[in-house]
């Protein structure tokens, strides 16, 4: 298994989030798992970074100027310091509704037996719940787009 420092990923992610998009950020989401889990690229290499975003529209010069800035660095401490309080230390983990926590270690049955049990307990009124919208400064109008898989 390949390890390496994951801070320019996500300070990557975060970036595309913000600037493009949650379904751009999606996309991005996928297309860095591909190259690190199935192909064992490290997470931390601007290069493969900058290939990756252009996959999905982001220009080159524009993803390797931001990683060489220090831009999104707080917004990323401060989430992983949320993270720290909350106990979580491994993925996948599941927050649902802002409130409801729950490891990706089960198994599927479980996880979808846990989530119909928890539907009605959700809020359903549609604004954001989410405790990192705020820290990582994602927009209400980036959090209110609809997600297309």
């Amino acid at each position: 298994r390949i390890a390496s420092n994951t801070m320019k990923s996500h300070r990557l992610v975060q970036y595309v989030t913000k600037t493009y998009g949650i379904n751009e950020a999606e996309h991005l989401y996928d297309e860095l798992n591909h190259r690190h889990f199935e192909l064992g690229n490290k997470l931390n290499d601007e290069e493969m970074l900058a290939e990756a975003a252009m996959k999905i529209g982001v220009e080159r010069r524009e993803t390797l100027q931001f990683l060489k800035s220090n831009e999104g660095l707080g917004e990323i401490r401060a989430a992983q310091g949320v993270l720290r309080k909350m106990g979580i230390s491994s993925i996948p983990t599941f927050i649902v509704d802002g409130k409801y926590c729950v490891s990706g270690a089960l198994d599927g049955d479980s996880l979808a037996r846990y989530f119909r049990d928890l539907l009605p307990e959700l809020d359903q009124d549609g604004t954001s719940t989410s405790i990192f919208a705020r820290v990582l400064k994602i927009p209400e109008t980036v959090m209110k787009q609809d997600l297309i898989l």
